[in-house]
């Protein structure tokens, strides 16, 4: 029998960045986020797509993306504070929920004084503010045999320890060591950052454009499905071609998710290139429905199974109002996928949906709320006492019903 692996990210602490001022949050393999808007739900997830943008872009851009430092720094905090983030995880090879990954990432403002007219220094001129990027990068790979490693990055600085030995190194002034360090070779750490930054460069927010996904496919076949499900009826055929017990799982469950279903087709067409069109044959009716005329919850069931039943997922996979278009009488099963999926992708979702909480466990709900001076709590109850409280009610209310209450916290007033 298989070992159950631990969830990729095991927990998540960030300071000041925009409404998440001091949140600390423990993830499981499913995650569902509820709370009223602007509890800071999208806030955690933009976390952790930053760590992603500054991986593959820098940490400046993936600043700039999002309007620049101030912008993101939580409002009433002086400018000088930094913002920090600490990631542990089970990434890396034999890593585990007691020898675990950890990385954090601390960055602020710095500010140089310098004269307008640098040409001139003798010149009496008002000074004016420049401001730089401070930060500062730690790097710690736990071991129960062996000796575990630490690295830190602060400015051009590398320092490596090794159970107790330590060197330095020299990083281009400005590079991010999550972004760099993977280069290294594997006696150095190379191979245990590179691990560590794959988990968010590779973080998938899956939002399908419905409009997108109606037109053909201009691949025959696609190995990846697209974060926007462009690319929905190639990647099913590349499924049906590939993995057919995979695809054949997946119709059996897409005739559950939408009435009248009986199989779905493919179609290739011509042109510059091959493409294909993907067919909804429904029982009863001559001829096929193409997905130009399937109607909009369709189209969204048919892009959440296949994000369900992707044989190769990245490692962590975000869906926001993933009940968006889905009749209730479909959630039982859509939450049994979840947790069959977790097992290969770690999800972290957001609903406003109380007959989808209904159906959760405890230990995968996670309630947003923000306090009187607009800082998020996350959680805001601990999954023990919701546990508690399940307890003593015997089963007669259930917990999204409980949410929706108002008795966990994370509703609107």
């Amino acid at each position: 029998m298989a070992v159950k692996r631990p969830p990729y990210l095991l927990r998540l602490k960030v300071s000041n960045f925009r409404s998440l001022r001091a949140v600390e949050v423990r993830l499981a393999a499913l995650n569902v986020l509820v709370g009223p808007n602007g509890a800071g739900k999208s806030n955690l997830l933009d976390v952790i797509a930053f760590l992603g943008d500054a991986i593959r872009d820098d940490l400046g851009p993936a600043l700039d993306r999002r309007g620049g430092f101030e912008r993101i720094l939580f409002r009433g905090t002086k400018p000088g504070n930094a913002i920090s983030v600490e990631v542990e995880a089970a990434v890396t090879k034999n890593s585990n929920t007691r020898t675990t990954d950890n990385y954090s990432l601390e960055f602020s403002l710095g500010k140089l004084r310098t004269k307008r007219n640098p040409r001139n220094p003798g010149l009496r001129e008002p000074l004016r503010d420049r401001f730089y990027l401070r930060r500062s990068e730690a790097f710690m790979f736990k071991r129960t045999a062996g000796p575990g490693r630490r690295i830190e990055v602060k400015g051009s600085e590398i320092t490596f320890n090794v159970g107790g030995k330590e060197s330095t190194a020299s990083l281009r002034e400005g590079s991010l060591g999550l972004a760099t360090l993977p280069k290294l070779s594997p006696e150095d750490g190379g191979e245990q950052v590179e691990a560590l930054a794959d988990l968010f460069a590779s973080f998938r927010v899956f939002d399908v454009d419905v409009a997108a996904a109606r037109r053909p496919a201009t691949q025959r076949l696609s190995q990846r499905l697209d974060n926007d499900g462009t690319n929905l009826a190639s990647f099913l055929a590349y499924m049906a071609d590939a993995h057919p017990e995979r695809f054949r799982a997946l119709v059996r469950d897409a005739r559950r998710f939408i009435p009248g279903l009986a199989d779905l087709g493919f179609e290739t067409i011509g042109g510059a290139g091959e493409g294909t069109v993907l067919n909804l044959l429904e029982e009863g009716l001559p001829g096929s429905t193409t997905l130009q005329e399937a109607s909009y919850g369709s189209i969204r069931a048919l892009a959440l199974l296949a994000l369900l039943y992707d044989p190769a997922p990245p490692r962590l996979t975000c869906i926001e109002e993933i009940d968006h278009g889905l009749h209730p009488h479909v959630l039982d099963r859509l939450v049994e996928l979840l947790r069959e999926a977790s097992e290969r992708t770690q999800f972290l979702i957001a609903t406003h949906s109380p007959a989808l909480v209904n159906r959760l466990r405890s230990s995968e709900l996670i309630v947003c709320e923000r306090d009187e001076e607009a800082a998020s709590r996350i959680p805001a109850i601990e999954p023990e006492v919701v546990r508690r409280m399940e307890a003593e009610l015997h089963g007669e209310i259930g917990l999204g019903e409980l949410w929706f209450t108002g008795a966990l916290g994370g509703c609107p007033e």
